[in-house]
């Protein structure tokens, strides 16, 4: 069901825009990336003779026992991302632009297949790949798939299947603003994601746009700058209408984030959250199965209260923040 939270101040407006987070919130990875395990593991696995250590394929001779296999398998390779991104205390790695380049590189290089990069950025099908061959390394069955078979399953996150509530509750919002994705997931992994799905949005953000990954603010600031909300046009348009009122003007700084509450950030994951909120954004939180439940106990546990709108798994989903939304929008 997940956890009931109350506010003491509920979202009571509709901001003018809703970015969605992708992985976990829109897309359900985990059973799509699960079952397409289970299918090229298995077909392999039935051909596989002198290619595979026996004690290995004995661990893997049922199918139940390859679908729990292919379970955690899936954690694992998610984990790759998050440990690529995170510290083991949970601090972002590429906070610091000035020194996130040679600390991508370094960390690749480490891995079973390094990927042909100039520093600049790495996309998150890049991340996935060599996280794939690491993986399969490490559990003794890189020997039954070629490079190119690596690459092609590997581009399972660009089929993902939506929850059954996405379509609906993202056509549902998108009469009420406007709603795009913010992923670090990059631009061509979200233009198959959305053809493939049929889960379509007004456009599309990716981190790299600005060559980075959430939770670095320069993607939540510049998500918002883009839609016309809290840039330097919109800062200059503002003081000119203040003086021409002969009214005080703001402190640019806080008038920026100000502004930033406008846009609302909708993911399943508080530290995404945490971070929109840092930099003046609204939130939204939809709890969905399996995703990292740690930072809900923590969450409750500190007695915090900055999540503007949250949605347990039994209550719908982006279908019940479309339903609220409506509500405010008939006051």
């Amino acid at each position: 069901m997940g956890t009931k939270v109350t506010h003491k101040t509920p979202l009571n407006f509709i901001p003018e825009a809703l970015l969605f987070d992708i992985f976990g919130t829109v897309f359900d990875w985990r059973s799509t990336v699960v079952t397409h395990l289970e299918r090229v593991i298995s077909s392999k696995l039935a051909f596989a003779h002198a290619n595979i250590d026996a004690t290995i394929k004995s661990n893997l001779a049922t199918p139940e026992a390859i679908k729990h296999f292919c379970s955690t398998f899936a954690v694992e390779w998610e984990d790759y991302y998050i440990d690529y991104l995170f510290t083991k205390d949970g601090k972002p790695k590429f906070a610091d632009p000035a020194s996130a380049n040679e600390q991508r590189v370094d960390q690749l290089t480490d891995t079973a297949t390094t990927p042909q990069s100039s520093g600049a950025y790495t996309t998150l099908d890049t991340i996935y790949s060599c996280g794939l061959a690491t993986i399969l390394s490490r559990h003794g069955l890189s020997q039954l798939f070629t490079t190119s078979e690596v690459l092609s399953i590997s581009r399972i996150w660009h089929n993902l299947q939506p929850w059954p509530d996405s379509k609906a509750g993202i056509e549902a919002l998108r009469e009420l603003s406007i709603v795009c994705p913010l992923s670090n997931g990059n631009v061509r992994l979200l233009v198959d994601l959305q053809k493939n799905s049929g889960v379509a949005f007004d456009m599309l953000l990716s981190a790299q746009l600005w060559n980075g990954y959430k939770p670095e603010k320069r993607i939540y600031v510049g998500a918002c700058e883009i839609l016309g909300i809290g840039g330097k046009q919109q800062w200059d348009e503002y003081v000119e209408e203040c003086r021409g009122k002969g009214e005080e003007v703001v402190e640019e700084k806080q008038w920026r984030k100000q502004e930033r509450g406008k846009v609302a950030m909708v993911a399943s994951h508080l530290f995404d959250l945490r971070a929109a909120k840092s930099f003046g954004m609204t939130t939204i939180f939809i709890h969905r199965p399996e995703e990292i439940e740690t930072d809900i106990d923590e969450y409750i546990m500190n007695g915090e209260d900055w999540v503007d709108m949250w949605v347990t798994t039994d209550e719908g989903g982006i279908l019940e923040v479309a339903r609220r939304l409506r509500a405010l929008k008939a006051l």
